[in-house]
């Protein structure tokens, strides 16, 4: 009874201050423009190469960002989240490469929804839910806004920590969690094993492979009813001490310290006003104690306070040098340079091989030369002994640990065992089986006469195009961009051939259609126009206005433009609507976005 006074008391208050009953909104309205942005940055694409360069590897030997109480966020409502550990909202952490949420869920009165009740909410709280006002956002809303984000990126592996206080209401968490429950890489029937163990042997590809994409740690997965084998249980090994004993270590003691690679590890922090004043949270990370934290073999960077640009972020790329990798003349291959950054090279070059134990805790350089293929790498690497395979670091300490192997050789530079060939821009080991792929195609390739699925998403900000619910009665929907859900699927029916400029860029004429409540609906400008702009809609009385695609980079559609046969280009609208959503027009002064359409598909 008194924790229910407690967080209705709570939550009065709150509403006497100002704020609705409604508490913390279930999605943050969330400007995208300025992380498009960002992901066009090497730092951004330089982390995204590091994510899914460790996918093929056991967890215990990779690394991820972690946003620590991230449902924690004035992103929501900067009057419910009265002491916040983040200004930006999952989603939004999601989208600058954070890989690891932290939801911390508590079994209290609800005061947001009448009637009253207990509830599962998100909150930063002790065990005694004293700092749960019951105006919190439901564990279910932050789920969904996880799936949400999962459905757009079905490549990508979540790992959710659980800081569990469901007190015993296992039917609940099942239910918060239905929307991903497809995606939850679950233990066999009648298994409860921990996280410590399965990161040993598990790779982010085992995951995928199983048609999974999110693991659930932290939550005790034993005698749980409903619950039994969702999560497993524990989280990542404490260090002692925490961001100060990284601070405190030296450089050697990190690198003669290789258990790091047998289980997941993290520091973390916490900003918040309650953790100072009745907790020891220890020292701030900055960008130079995530990059030691890094090199020490922690696995995960547990950060709040996480912005645009983020310095740590940058700090936590070890791979890659500055602006590499490049394709500066067709380079396919990976070297290590003298620094122990990546480049990217021509694969027919010479250099001697860096060469691993299974376990990645030891490294030697071939005492042979070669081009960079996977069998030649392979063959120096055993003529040294049947333990040494050709390899590539990741994790900053194994990356540590190879830089030491070519002091000893007395050589700078030599070939890792990772490269894009098999598809530009996408760089893997042979130890990678899924395809990453994200669906762009070849304009070059696109013939008259058939259709080809996409979506679409804006390059700027990574909102997608959709026809408009509903039905005005004249057989017409206005287009817009979603900039928090998964876009409506469009066909693209070309009725000419691809042409190649001397650019290299590729345009091909035709038009676009979606399928919208039974109709084939298809893209047009509106007939009136207001300062040189027209409305995007899509008419369901199966016509549509002919338009052209054009490639703006590389000759696929990862980034293209769309201009009508009016010259009018298609943007989105620079101002959101309260559901996230922004208008789609046509500009005809001209001016254009660009756009990915990405999972293609070849239909009758």
């Amino acid at each position: 009874m008194n924790k229910k006074l407690l967080s209705l008391l709570s939550g009065l208050i709150l509403s006497a201050q100002g704020h609705a009953m409604s508490g913390a909104p279930a999605t943050a309205e969330i400007d995208n423009t300025s992380i498009g942005n960002h992901q066009q940055s090497w730092e951004y694409r330089a982390l995204m190469h590091q994510n899914l360069l460790d996918n093929a590897t056991p967890l215990s030997q990779g690394f991820q960002v972690m946003g620590h109480n991230a449902y924690n966020s004035s992103a929501y409502s900067s009057i419910v989240h009265i002491d916040p550990n983040h200004s930006l909202s999952i989603t939004e952490m999601l989208d600058l490469g954070v890989r690891t949420i932290e939801m911390d869920y508590h079994w209290v009165w609800q005061t947001k929804d009448l009637p009253g009740g207990h509830a599962l909410l998100m909150c930063h709280a002790g065990s005694n839910d004293i700092g749960c006002s019951g105006l919190e956002r439901y564990l279910h809303e932050g789920v969904e806004e996880v799936n949400r984000w999962l459905r757009k990126h079905p490549k990508e592996v979540l790992v959710l920590y659980f800081q569990d206080d469901a007190e015993g209401n296992n039917d609940e968490l099942v239910k918060a969690v239905a929307s991903i429950d497809d995606l939850i890489y679950k233990q066999p029937a009648g298994q409860c094993d921990s996280f410590t163990n399965m990161v040993q042997t598990t790779s982010e590809e085992d995951v995928l492979s199983a048609g999974k994409q999110v693991i659930i740690m932290g939550s005790r997965c034993a005698n749980r009813g409903p619950w039994t084998g969702y999560s497993w249980s524990s989280i990542h090994n404490w260090v002692s001490g925490g961001g100060q004993a990284i601070l405190d270590r030296s450089e050697a003691d990190c690198l003669a310290d290789t258990g790091k690679q047998d289980g997941a590890h993290r520091i973390w922090e916490d900003a918040t006003n309650l953790s100072a004043a009745f907790g020891d949270p220890g020292p701030r990370i900055d960008a130079a104690l995530a990059a030691k934290a890094a090199r020490c073999g922690i696995g995960a960077l547990s950060l709040d306070e996480i912005t645009i640009g983020d310095s740590r972020l940058r700090a936590s790329v070890w791979s890659w040098d500055n602006n590499q990798p490049d394709n500066s003349n067709e380079e396919d291959c990976a070297e290590s340079w003298g620094n122990g950054r990546f480049n990217d090279r021509s694969c027919t070059d010479s250099l001697p091989f860096a060469c691993k134990t299974l376990d990645g805790k030891n490294w030697l350089i071939s005492n042979t030369v070669g081009s960079n293929t996977a069998t030649d790498g392979q063959s120096a690497c055993q003529s040294m002994g049947a333990q040494w395979s050709f390899a590539v670091p990741t994790n900053s300490q194994q990356n540590e640990w190879l830089k030491q192997a070519k002091i000893a050789a007395g050589i700078e530079r030599v070939w890792l065992n990772y490269r894009d060939t098999a598809l530009e821009g996408v760089w893997t080991t042979p130890n990678h089986s899924v395809n990453y792929s994200d669906g762009t195609i070849s304009l070059s390739a696109i013939e008259p006469g058939s259709g080809y699925d996409f979506y679409m998403k804006a390059v700027a900000n990574g909102c997608e195009l959709q026809w408009q619910g509903g039905n005005a009665g004249s057989g017409e929907r206005n287009a817009k961009f979603d900039c928090v859900s998964k876009g409506d699927k469009i066909v693209f029916i070309p009725d000419s051939w691809p042409t190649t400029a001397a650019d290299g860029s590729v345009s091909v004429h035709g038009v676009i259609k979606a399928q919208a409540g039974g109709h084939q609906c298809g893209l047009e400008w509106d007939g009136s126009e207001s300062g040189g702009e027209r409305n995007a809609k899509f008419d369901c009385s199966d016509r549509a206005d002919p338009l052209t695609i054009t490639s703006r980079s590389d000759g696929t559609t990862a980034r293209v433009i769309i201009r009508t046969d009016n010259n009018c280009g298609l943007e989105w609208d620079s101002s959101l609507d309260g559901n996230n959503e922004r208008n789609a027009k046509f500009d005809c002064h001209p001016r254009f976005d660009e756009f990915t359409l990405y999972g293609s598909s070849l239909v009758d």
